[in-house]
């Protein structure tokens, strides 16, 4: 069993306290008591001096008269004890039995005067008896004169002596506890403050000082306290300033980062991953494959935290929404505390844009070389028969060179629409914006279809009036922006039905709707119909001698505007057809 200092400190000042005062008043005692007996002895000695010289001085014929006369003159019994040890006069204390072998009369024997100090039986009171030696004298025999003497004046002070005994050892023990309560209680307040600074310091406030400092022999602990705390609290904020900045490196990094134990078990994330896959802050403390649904993932992350496993592993995840992550997985010794393994660090970089740019790069080469080769194997056959001899008559001739002549314009406006979506693509064409009348645009590009128009006795029904709105445009771009979509509305839709186009304004924005009344576009190939050379009827091109460029400089040069064109078939409120929907920056009014 464990004691405080307090109880320690109060039974060893309390047993020290006791030894010191029980020796001295122990002493005192024991002299005291002697010194008592001395006096005791001296009063009684005189006493039997006193006791003979009447015995000698009484006269009597028998020995019970003269000691009977003794007594009378002294007031107390005295007792005759001849030298053949026949008791000749009793007292009430002392009868027939008493002989010469009582230690007082052996001891008045040798010296003259015996004593022997005894308790009383009946009695709690202690008593000297006294003999003194009596030689013949006249008539009187030879003798030992016997009294006895009570001790109650020695009993008392022995026995106040003993109370004061009995009662010091627990006033000082009541004392001590005084004196230790005073000293303990500032010792405890000066420790509690200490304590509570230190418990503070260890639940994180490591701003908790020791303000009021303690006895000299606690201030060096209450400085190293202090120092302590300090140390802790420049420690703990040079850490958090370097995991503050690990942590805002983390966010601002635009791949995923996951930090693993030597468990597999996730410590930590950073913000791109928390967007990549939402509720993966919920799951630490838990395996990747708990977040993430990929086995493969999982492996990985399994083989290179264990000791035997590669230092890195790279696995690529396909998410369902499309995106492709490149996931190296690399083993890190630092992310656990040491002596529990490696742990491992997984960054999830998107390489969604690589693959489809791939895609669209392999997709662009072979629709450039379809969409190429188709009239240049028509050029070179037609080349070739009118190179072949015998020329053909001279009206196939020009026949064959129109041909020539057609495809080989194809091929320029494919070349022209490529250089035009590059310029777009690249930013290096941004353009001259300026406030402008959107309908003289419209009208200049509804004059370049014109004739496809009559062809197919299709007409314009537009909305809006001349000088009715102005946006901030460029007056090239929103001319061919304009040409594209009517030039579509008009090859795709049917023959002898107007193309409509609407308007609406939305706070700084004017929306343009060109629709058509066509068989419209499948849902499937909606998001990709912004795409170069995809065309949802192919077999049609050559129809109408169609580059598959224009819905993607169109989207191009909207965006360029800072607008949007989305598609929508059928349109709101139409069993059928397509509408193509983009927004102008409308110019802002002079003051």
């Amino acid at each position: 069993m464990k004691f405080s200092i307090k109880t320690k400190l109060f039974i060893a000042v309390c047993v020290t306290a006791a030894i010191c005062v029980s020796l001295p008043l122990g002493f005192a005692y024991y002299l005291l008591k002697a010194d008592l007996a001395a006096d005791a002895q001296s009063i009684a000695r005189q006493k039997l001096e006193l006791t003979k010289r009447l015995y000698l001085k009484s006269d009597g014929k028998s020995i019970k008269a003269r000691i009977a006369a003794v007594s009378n003159m002294l007031g107390e019994e005295v007792g005759f004890i001849s030298s053949s040890g026949k008791m000749l006069a009793t007292t009430l204390w002392a009868d027939e039995s008493w002989n010469l072998s009582r230690s007082e009369i052996r001891a008045a024997k040798v010296d003259g005067t015996g004593f022997h100090i005894q308790q009383s039986p009946d009695e709690n009171l202690s008593s000297i008896y006294c003999a003194i030696k009596v030689s013949n004298h006249l008539d009187a025999p030879e003798g030992y004169l016997i009294i006895k003497e009570s001790l109650s004046t020695l009993n008392e002070r022995i026995g106040m002596i003993s109370k004061v005994f009995f009662w010091a050892i627990p006033a000082v023990a009541l004392l001590c506890y005084g004196v230790i309560r005073f000293v303990t209680l500032h010792l405890s307040s000066s420790v509690k403050s200490m304590v509570r600074t230190a418990e503070a310091v260890g639940q994180g406030n490591y701003k908790r000082r020791i303000r009021n400092f303690p006895d000299k022999e606690f201030i060096q602990l209450a400085k190293s306290i202090n120092w302590m705390a300090e140390r802790i609290d420049e420690h703990v904020t040079i850490i958090t300033s370097q995991k503050n900045k690990i942590q805002a490196v983390l966010n601002g990094m635009w791949d995923g980062v996951m930090v693993m134990d030597c468990n597999c078990r996730i410590q930590s994330v950073n913000r791109k991953l928390i967007n990549i896959f939402p509720g993966a802050e919920k799951g630490l403390d838990r395996s990747p494959l708990e977040i993430i649904p990929s086995p493969e993932l999982q492996d990985a992350c399994a083989e290179v935290v264990s000791p035997e496993g590669p230092e890195a592993k790279t696995v690529q995840l396909v998410l369902p929404t499309g995106h492709i992550y490149d996931v190296n997985i690399v083993r890190s010794p630092h992310t656990v505390e040491p002596g529990q393994g490696p742990g491992a660090i997984a960054v999830f970089h998107d390489i969604s844009k690589i693959k489809r740019l791939e895609t669209m790069r392999q997709d662009f080469v072979a629709n450039v070389s379809h969409e190429l080769r188709t009239p240049l194997t028509s050029i070179k056959g037609y080349a070739e028969t009118l190179l072949n001899e015998p020329a053909p008559p001279e009206n196939i001739q020009k026949s064959f060179l129109e041909t020539i002549e057609k495809n080989a314009n194809h091929m320029c406006k494919i070349v022209d629409d490529l250089l035009n979506l590059s310029r777009l693509e690249s930013g290096k064409e941004q353009g001259h914006f300026i406030p402008l009348d959107p309908m003289i645009a419209l009208s200049n590009a509804w004059q370049a279809c014109c004739a496809l128009a009559e062809k197919r006795n299709v007409k314009l029904v537009a909305a809006i009036n001349k000088n009715q709105f102005k946006v901030q445009a460029d007056p090239d771009q929103l001319m061919q922006l304009f040409r594209n979509l009517l030039e579509n509305a008009i090859k795709y839709g049917p023959e002898n039905k107007p193309v409509v186009v609407n308007h609406l304004v939305e706070g700084d924005r004017l929306k343009f709707t060109v629709q058509d009344e066509g068989i419209g576009i499948p849902a499937i190939d909606q998001p990709r119909i912004f795409e170069r050379f995809y065309s949802v009827e192919k077999f049609r091109r050559n129809e109408f001698g169609s580059t598959g460029l224009g819905l993607a400089i169109s989207r191009h040069i909207v965006s360029n505007h800072g607008g949007k064109i989305e598609v929508q078939s059928p349109p709101e409120g139409c069993p059928r057809g397509a509408a193509f929907i983009f927004t102008l920056p409308l110019a802002k009014k002079s003051a």
